[in-house]
């Protein structure tokens, strides 16, 4: 690209609402392909050859309490709606069951994290968690035998209860995320969502009396929010003992309710920059480090295994610096779930991601025939691999200059000079010693760097 289309990306998308995480790999799994071979498949992702010395493994619940609006206004995520335990059971059968066409691949890896997402996975009944970490050991049979591991489950405030917290406790899960977004009754009731106040902080109460370490997820932005009402919310929280705390801006993103019908109320794109930046200040005032752009840790000596949030650092740490695969970035079991494997440069074995049915029938379909359920699929090439490091990088506001040469044995500096030079311009980065560093308004406009970065590359593969 040269500096005017640079200039122009930025000009046209820094007024445009943009989807806030990068959840998976590059390029957006829409431009993967559907059409892929059954035995390259299964040369591509059960290839004892690139094994993985150890695993971050995902398990997808795809079921959600249905709301209206739907998908609680804003999730971009594929879900089904949840009709009754009896599908639950059907579906934990086949999950076992994909889970065993990989055994092969897993055998003699080590499992590092487990986290179970979705979907709503506390929906589940408090038998079914001793269920789920049954599924897993039977292909990992060492699991946290020798040095304990990080289980987390995902969980929304209404549906935990004593019973269940102490289920998931006694299934081996020592953490649990769960996913507030807004403590203010009103404004929560925006999403379609039945969930009040004090059920947010009954659950914390619990995580405490059983020791189950907690993040809470926090969104800013809802319609009509004013910047007392967020800093309430985050005051409640950080008063409730929580030590990981993730704030993130609304998503108006896609066909979502709060993008097609509600936008007009959503705080301006400038309004958000300051509750960003407002949030920011007060979270550092609190104790807080910012280890993301829109996570937040409280420091403490504890050690425990369950507050170093492994699943999320091999994320944004997949390579070694001598180009090697750290792990499986993500190895994904259930429903919509992503598998990716990268390899160095050096090897033969190609680079892929891959990503699960959405459709749940398709998914059983493919399990009753012994196949894997893959939906999709995308061979990378360095390029992909290089933004896919980068990417993940920039999640940690800073991109360390020296361990991407010593990975990719280039010049990152070089490798996209333009951009940077137009984003040192927009005075949105800095380079401070060995680091490309995202400063101002930078760190907000994180997706727009990401976006703005792969373009080349989207623009090749539409050719």
């Amino acid at each position: 690209m040269d500096i005017a289309s640079i200039k122009n990306f930025i000009e046209k998308n820094k007024v445009r609402h943009l989807s806030n995480k990068v959840l998976h790999t590059h390029p957006s799994p829409k431009m993967w392909k559907t059409d892929l071979p059954e035995n390259e498949k299964n040369y591509l992702l059960k290839n004892t050859e690139a094994q993985y010395k150890s695993i971050n493994l995902y398990l997808g619940i795809p079921y959600c309490i249905p709301t209206d609006p739907p998908h609680c206004g804003f999730c971009l995520f594929p879900t089904q709606d949840y009709k009754g335990k009896k599908e639950i059971d059907y579906y934990l059968n086949f999950l076992n069951r994909e889970a065993h066409l990989y055994k092969e691949f897993y055998q003699g890896a080590q499992l590092e994290s487990l986290y179970v997402g979705g979907g709503t996975p506390n929906l589940l009944q408090p038998h079914d968690y001793i269920k789920l970490a049954s599924i897993v050991s039977s292909v990992f049979p060492d699991m946290g035998v020798s040095t304990p591991i990080e289980m987390t489950l995902e969980g929304i405030p209404q549906l935990f209860n004593e019973d269940k917290i102490r289920a998931i406790k006694e299934a081996g899960f020592n953490r649990v995320s769960m996913g507030v977004q807004q403590v203010n009754d009103e404004l929560i009731a925006t999403s379609g969502r039945k969930q009040t106040r004090k059920q947010v902080f009954d659950a914390i109460e619990l995580f405490h009396k059983y020791s189950l370490s907690c993040n809470v997820d926090l969104i800013y932005g809802w319609p009509n929010q004013s910047i007392e009402a967020m800093l309430g919310d985050l005051e409640s929280i950080v008063q409730s003992g929580i030590k990981h705390i993730t704030h993130y801006e609304l998503n108006i993103a896609g066909r979502s309710d709060f993008a097609t019908k509600q936008k007009q109320n959503t705080p301006s794109i400038e309004r958000k920059i300051e509750m960003y930046n407002i949030a920011k200040q007060f979270l550092i005032s609190k104790g807080y480090k910012q280890k993301t752009v829109y996570d937040w840790e409280k420091p403490n000596d504890n050690h425990l295994i369950s507050e170093k949030y492994l699943y999320e650092d091999n994320l944004r740490d997949c390579l070694h610096e001598n180009g090697q695969s750290k792990m499986t970035t993500m190895s994904g079991l259930g429903y919509a779930a992503v598998n990716m494997r990268l390899q160095p440069n050096s090897s033969e074995i190609k680079s892929v991601s891959a990503m699960n049915h959405r459709n749940l029938n398709e998914y059983y379909d493919a399990i009753s025939l012994n196949k894997l359920p893959i939906e999709r699929m995308f061979v990378h090439d360095t390029e992909d691999v290089k933004l896919i490091w980068i990417f993940q990088a920039l999640q940690e506001m800073k991109i360390n200059t020296k361990k991407y040469e010593k990975i990719f044995s280039s010049d990152i500096k070089l490798d996209y000079k333009p951009i940077w030079d137009a984003l040192v311009e927009e005075g949105w980065i800095e380079y401070r010693d060995d680091y490309i560093k995202l400063i101002n308004e930078g760190e907000f406009y994180t997706p727009l760097i990401q976006a703005l970065l792969s373009q080349p590359r989207i623009k090749s593969l539409q050719k």
